[in-house]
């Protein structure tokens, strides 16, 4: 525990406010102490690095705001069918965890191939139909985040759903029946009992995603390659500031941000959990 979580936080902190890169690395002790310069430098609209990481944050944001609704609405719905009974359910809700076990390695190679632009099977199909007239490269520029967010959906929503389906079965039947004593129709049932009944579990799936989400290194990494040009994230860009341009300093600052929003969001998860519990 203390090799492994606490000196590592508390090196990348102090490495946050010294000066260090390729050519002090070995008289670390001797850096400069810069205090907040470097969190200016990387947060500053000026600086090449700042203008660079403010975009990665951005485009994790955007990553989020697009894939976090879409795996829970996906998870969502395939719960509600998955709730119901008919032949062969068991199997069916082993299947659809599938995409969620395949280890990311795999998965999103897989992805990366059906992305490609002369051999992907996205472009084949696409020319077939004749929606487009010559091959789209998904994996460069522009497009590329949005090659990532369909990968990630994919990988993302079967555990939505187990999440949900789990939801959904512990609520009490004695609620529905009241409902529908009332009167209430399929649409009324889920209203006004499904869904409120659900807002604890799927307050704390969505936070626990928003976490996943905020510091997603795998898809990027694994689909775009070390330097995914306008699609990085923080994590890839932290990964290429401090070990690919050796300024130090300034990744562990770009860190010690990361961590901190992730920490917030954890105390979020832990209150709305609390709250949940008096639902």
């Amino acid at each position: 525990m203390l090799f492994v979580h606490v000196i590592p936080i508390f090196w990348g902190a102090y490495i946050a406010f010294i000066d260090l890169d390729i050519y002090t690395i070995t008289r670390w002790m001797q850096a400069p102490f810069v205090g907040l310069r470097n969190f200016f430098t990387v947060f500053s609209p000026t600086t090449d690095v700042g203008v660079r990481y403010l975009r990665s944050i951005w485009n994790v944001v955007y990553f989020g705001l697009v894939t976090i609704p879409a795996g829970y609405l996906i998870g969502l719905l395939v719960a509600l069918l998955l709730n119901r009974k008919f032949f062969g359910r068991t199997l069916v809700r082993g299947l659809i965890l599938l995409p969620y076990i395949t280890p990311d390695s795999v998965a999103y190679n897989v992805w990366r191939f059906i992305f490609q632009a002369r051999i992907g099977i996205v472009n084949k199909y696409l020319l077939a139909l004749g929606l487009i007239k010559e091959p789209i490269i998904w994996l460069v520029g522009d497009r590329a985040i949005y090659a990532v967010m369909i990968a990630s959906v994919w990988k993302g929503w079967p555990f939505a759903c187990l999440v949900l389906l789990a939801g959904l079965q512990s609520i009490p039947q004695e609620l529905y029946e009241a409902a529908k004593i009332d009167g209430a129709s399929s649409f009324g049932l889920f209203r006004f009992v499904t869904f409120p009944m659900l807002r604890p579990v799927s307050a704390t799936l969505l936070l626990l995603s928003a976490i996943w989400n905020f510091h997603a290194f795998n898809q990027f990494y694994i689909l775009l390659g070390a330097d995914p040009g306008k699609a990085h994230v923080p994590s890839t860009f932290i990964l290429q500031e401090a070990f690919t341009n050796f300024h130090f300093g300034q990744g562990a600052a770009m860190s010690v941000f990361l961590t901190v929003v992730v920490l917030l969001m954890t105390v979020v998860i832990l209150r709305v959990r609390r709250r949940g519990e008096e639902w």
